[in-house]
Parts: C-alpha cells; structure tokens; sequence
C-alpha cells in the first residue's frame, strides 16, 4: 500500500513544495541595499556574510536586528486535468498567508591588532506556510470525469537558529581573510490530511543539529572598489515522517528523510565614487538542488520524478549619504532576483492518465514556478556611538520588514 524509502532528501509532501529561505544578508542596512554586501561587509552583520570584512571594524561593537516576514505560499488547487491529450491548464491556484517575527541576529564584535573577532547568532530559516486545496478532477477529451486527486489541507513550520564563532585576519593593508564556526539548530513539524477516501494523514517532526562553517575573502583593490568571496555551509538535518492510513484497516509507516540547507557562493563588488555615494553588487549561486536529492515519496506508487533547480541571485544596491547633517543621514533602495526554487516535476507527462495517474498527478501538483524580483528601500542614521536602520523587501510572494542597531563602544 506505502512503500517506505531511505534517502537523504525532502519528501514529497506538498506542504514541502514552496519552503523559503532567508539568505538575503542579515540588518537592515544590508537588506534596504538588496542584500548585496559581500563585497562590503563593513559592519557587524560581516560575521556572517562574509567574516573577511570584520577586519574593517577598530572598535568593539553590537548589533541587532528585528524582521517580520509575511509568506504568500502559493499551491495548487481544484480544477481539472485533461487526458489523452494531456494537459493542465484547467489547474487551478490558491495561496494562504502567514508571517513571523523573530529576532533574527545579533553579533558582538572585538577587533585585536591585525585580527577581529566575533560571535553571532541568526536564523537562517524561519517560514510558516499553509495550504487548503480543493480536489482536482482527471476528464477524458469529452469533459467525462474517470478520476479524482483527493482535496488536502496542510501547516508547515520549520526553523534553522545559528550560533557561531567568527574571526577575520588582515593578511596586508588591502587584502584580509575570514572564517566561521557555527552550531546549527534545525526543527521541523507539519501535517497534511487528505480526503482520499479513505482518509490519511502525513507529518513530519523532528529536531537535529549540524556544525556548519563559511569562508570569506576581502580586497581593497583600490581605496574607491572593494571585492569580496564568501562561501557558506548549509548543514544536513534528519528528522522523522509518518504516512498514517485513517480508517479500517488501519495502517502506518514511518519514514526517515534529510533536510539538506542549500550552501551558498557568493560574489560580492563595493564602489564608492565619493564619500556621499556607495553602490554594491552580488551574485549568489545557491545550491537548492541539495533538497531534493534522492527524494522520498509518502505516496502509494512510483517515486515522482521530482527536483529543485540550483538558482543565481542577482542582487544590487544603492546608499546617498546626507553627510552634511549634525546626524547623518542615509537613503538606501535595491533589487535583486529570487530564482525559482519550489519542488517541480522535472520529466516529460504521459500522454494517457489511465495507465500513468501518479505521473500526470505529479506534473499537475508540482508546475515550475516563476522567479521572483524583490525591491528594496530604506533609511539610517549615524550617531557618534550608535548607528540605527530600519528596511522593507517587497516582492509578490514574500515581503520583509527589518529594524537593526549597532552600539560601539
């Protein structure tokens, strides 16, 4: 009836479909530019995003930040699937909103002679995401219905909380290196129940830890033009899946599946034409494929042919500095590019559903998705002791809100 399989990789429950993440760098100046700061690191928020720039800082320091993260988390949902020739277009579409609110980082820092060190704590992920989705009707080339995908109503809610060790070295007066240590604390807890009949029910559940690490590079190839490298760890989780049968004969079985957290390479440019005017660019290779290798199925039947795509994030911003003012003031705003990264079938569909129903139910469950643009803006101020910002990142599906402070001493 269910075939439970050992692998390393996400299910394919849809509740697993649409997970985000947060990789965007962490404060709020970073985030009103777009996220774009691995080429300029120059604040607390470097332990992380790329510890090579903690070299920049001469004064102990501590910084916070706040964010509110509101998900739109988009599923499938009633319908009709066409057969012999097949075809999906009669799918329908649905979407739920959640959000949280989390202190999301915070970072001490203390510079030595040539070294800088650091300790931070940041949520690399924290989504909620529910779905309520209507059943989907398999019609032959007349409109006849022969089949039904069974309606379901799903909550997810997982969370990743890092605590780390970071430490940049000033190898020359234009070129410093950096690394990380973190703990990393993942848990994870959903349910999915669906009206089959008879009823089931999926949940996954579980807590794990991992030990991840990131590398950093920071060079000042010319007192207006910055370049930075930064390579970070994602960690491999395990936690625990159950498919339960509902009604007589009542039946159970359990699954063990991973939770491999992208890892991340980043390329990071700063320019400052003048002391007024910054503008910063990055380039983010994640690896999202890391998911949905060796996937398992909780589903009666073959598994799916179902994956995630490896993304490029463009990101890009731009700060005005009002120095002129008792309290200095900054305007910042940025865009960048959030590659598409929901669990998608990934083979060509069978022509005829009668033979081939968990196929075509995958292909119309799991549709390539659109890559997302984000805008972003925000303001600061500089005070001779403390420096506050406060920053939105506004996009169709998820939209951001941070506040973050940096206290010197």
């Amino acid at each position: 009836m269910l075939v439970p399989l050992s692998a390393f990789a996400i299910s394919d429950d849809e509740v697993n479909r649409a997970l985000q993440f947060s990789f965007s760098n962490p404060g709020a100046r970073s985030l009103a530019l777009g996220g774009a700061f691995t080429g300029l690191a120059d604040d607390a928020t470097a332990a992380y995003a790329n510890p090579a720039g903690l070299t920049i800082l001469r004064a102990p320091e501590f910084g916070m930040e706040l964010r509110h993260t509101g998900f739109d988390t988009p599923f499938v949902s009633g319908g009709e699937i066409v057969n012999n020739p097949f075809s999906t277009v009669g799918v329908g579409e649905d979407s739920r909103a959640d959000s949280v609110t989390q202190a999301s980082f915070a970072s001490f820092v203390y510079p030595l002679e040539r070294a800088t060190l650091a300790v931070y704590y940041h949520r690399t992920g924290d989504f909620d995401g529910r779905l309520d989705a209507s059943s989907i009707e398999f019609v032959d080339a007349n409109g006849n219905m022969f089949d039904q995908y069974p309606s379901a109503r799903g909550s997810i809610s997982y969370q990743i909380e890092n605590l780390g060790f970071a430490f940049g070295y000033k190898l020359s007066d234009v070129f410093s290196v950096g690394a990380s240590v973190a703990y990393s604390d993942f848990s994870i807890s959903s349910v999915t129940e669906r009206d089959d009949p008879p009823l089931t029910r999926q949940r996954q559940d579980g807590n794990d830890d991992d030990i991840i690490f990131s590398v950093g590079a920071l060079w000042a190839v010319t007192p207006k033009f910055n370049l930075g490298l930064a390579y970070r760890s994602g960690g491999d989780f395990s936690y625990a899946a159950n498919n339960a049968l509902l009604f007589a004969p009542f039946s159970e079985l359990d699954f063990t599946p991973g939770f491999k957290v992208p890892n991340v390479f980043s390329l990071g440019l700063a320019f400052r034409p003048s002391d007024a005017w910054l503008f910063s660019f990055d380039v983010n290779q994640i690896e999202y494929s890391r998911l949905s290798d060796n996937l398992v199925t909780v589903f009666n039947g073959a598994l799916p042919s179902l994956s995630i795509d490896d993304g490029t994030e463009i990101r890009f911003g731009v700060e005005y500095a009002f120095l002129e003012m008792a309290t200095p003031m900054f305007l910042r705003a940025g865009a960048w590019r959030d590659p598409d990264h929901r669990l998608a079938f990934d083979a060509t569909a069978p022509t005829n559903c009668d033979l081939n129903f968990d196929l075509c139910a995958a292909a119309a469950l799991y549709p390539r998705g659109d890559d997302e643009v984000h805008y972003s803006l925000g303001i600061g101020w500089a005070f001779e002791k403390f420096q506050i910002d406060f920053a939105a990142d506004l996009s169709d599906l998820v939209d951001t809100y941070s506040a973050s402070g940096v206290v010197r001493f």
